[in-house]
């Protein structure tokens, strides 16, 4: 089984999206609550200089023998993004509970959505780029051979301008282990969110990621996976669809605020 689990989680406190250390460290110890076997230390990129100000936060990702977990947080929009795919299975239900205590957050509107990516197919959900994140592309490649770790980072360099993402990394490209590796893995951290890609040895085939930030030409596929392999299977998800409620919140309630604060000083003159 290769088990995807995406949670969208809203109502979550600023602060704690914001904090480098309790990320590392939830990081951490999501990996060992869930008895996955992770190939590298957390990464973390803080993200503050981005082109909008609502999805300033912290993006960071520990890479699986065979998958990877992610957490992109919006602390302004009091929201975060969380991916978990592994060669295998595991409790989902038990990673949603971690999550609810280690980075509370409001159940009733966050969202929760487990794919068994060893069932391939070609699921196209509806996406409106008017209110969502970003699309999820999660894809399956049949390779003519092992891609080179060169390969690997070199298309990931490639991609990201191919569709017109912003990169806040370099590529990070490393095998399972030393020696006789089960899986090759890359990922590249795009503006709050990522590309991640796996190649299992062992079936010789390559497990794909575009988790996007923005819209961007899906339809084209088999166009860009082309150096890397067939395409036999895809499917596309939407992300974020309450990501835009915070901020609109926020500015409808000051600027009703204003509109008393004026009112009242009107009817002292």
């Amino acid at each position: 089984m290769k088990k995807h689990v995406m949670l969208d989680c809203y109502g979550a406190n600023q602060n704690q999206l914001n904090d480098v250390i309790h990320i590392n460290d939830l990081l951490n110890k999501f990996v060992y609550t869930l008895k996955l076997n992770p190939v590298c230390p957390p990464q973390l990129i803080p993200y503050y200089y981005g082109k909008v100000k609502e999805d300033i936060g912290i993006s960071a990702f520990i890479l699986l023998e065979g998958g990877h977990i992610t957490i992109h947080t919006f602390p302004i929009r009091e929201c975060y993004f969380v991916d978990i795919f592994s060669d295998g299975d595991f409790d989902e239900k038990l990673a949603k509970e971690f999550l609810l205590k280690e980075l509370p957050h409001q159940e009733d509107k966050s969202i929760y959505n487990v794919k068994d990516r060893s069932l391939r197919g070609h699921e196209f959900l509806p996406y409106d780029s008017s209110c969502d994140f970003g699309p999820h592309l999660m894809t399956e490649l049949l390779p003519s051979q092992a891609p080179t770790m060169e390969e690997l980072f070199d298309f990931l360099e490639q991609l990201v301008f191919k569709i017109n993402m912003d990169p806040i990394t370099r590529p990070y490209v490393l095998k399972s282990t030393p020696k006789k590796p089960k899986y090759i893995s890359a990922i590249i951290v795009i503006a709050q969110s990522h590309i991640a890609l796996h190649y299992s040895y062992k079936s010789k085939v390559l497990y794909a990621d575009i988790f996007s930030c923005a819209p961007f030409d899906y339809s084209s596929v088999e166009e860009l996976y082309h150096p890397l392999g067939k395409v036999i299977s895809n499917e596309l998800t939407s992300r974020g669809t309450k990501h835009i409620y915070k901020v609109k919140s926020r500015v409808s309630k000051e600027s009703l605020q204003i509109s008393m604060r004026w009112q009242k000083n009107l009817k002292k003159k």
